[in-house]
């Protein structure tokens, strides 16, 4: 009767686990989805007076230990096709990291980070995006995200190429603390996301 309990209570674990999994994978999808619609884009790639067109729309593939090259780039690549866009230039690139979670907080692991930041600054780009921006979500309600932020990368931490170091901007502790990225919040009344990049951050 004792291994019966144990073996019930391994596989309540589990399913617990899995459950959780496949909700933070859903909402992950959809959120993905919305920012993808939020975005000022045009559909089907087209140059039309929108600021940008989607370049990459990426998911991590992987399998035991296997995982593609591509699957080290940040979710989505989109390039400037707009001659009056305030932030950039024609053909000028973004990269963007979605993140969604079920309790506020900013936390970025750290091996994703250098990840991130070794893949768009490799050499295979012929265009390398100029900047790098994490879009958090938290919470859903009524097909949407109830809180977005849109926060440069520059303003989360500094990153180190040579020594693969990362520098956050606020303590560990601070993760959770809103207010500190007030000024990245995405305000309902905006129609689209904004790509704002932020002022150079000295390296580490």
């Amino acid at each position: 009767m004792e291994i019966l309990n144990r073996i019930l209570g391994e596989i309540k674990i589990t399913f617990l686990h899995f459950k959780e999994r496949s909700k933070n994978k859903y909402y992950g999808d959809r959120f993905e989805e919305w920012v993808v619609k939020s975005s000022n884009i045009s559909k089907d790639g087209s140059n039309n007076s929108n600021f940008g067109k989607l370049l990459e729309w990426r998911g991590d593939k992987y399998i035991e230990g296997y995982r593609p090259l591509s699957s080290s780039s940040p979710d989505l690549l989109m390039e400037c096709i707009s001659d009056k866009s305030v932030f950039y230039t024609s053909q000028e690139r973004i990269a963007v990291e979605c993140k969604w979670r079920s309790k506020k907080n900013f936390f970025l692991d750290e091996k994703c980070i250098i990840k991130y930041e070794d893949y768009i600054s490799s050499d295979e780009h012929k265009s390398p995006p100029k900047h790098l921006f994490y879009v958090f979500g938290f919470g859903w309600s009524c097909d949407n995200p109830e809180v977005v932020y849109v926060i440069p990368a520059k303003k989360l931490y500094n990153y180190s190429k040579e020594k693969h170091k990362v520098k956050f901007h606020f303590r560990k502790e601070d993760v959770d603390r809103l207010e500190l990225f007030d000024d990245y919040k995405h305000k309902n009344t905006s129609k689209y996301l904004i790509y704002k990049p932020a002022t150079e951050q000295s390296n580490i």
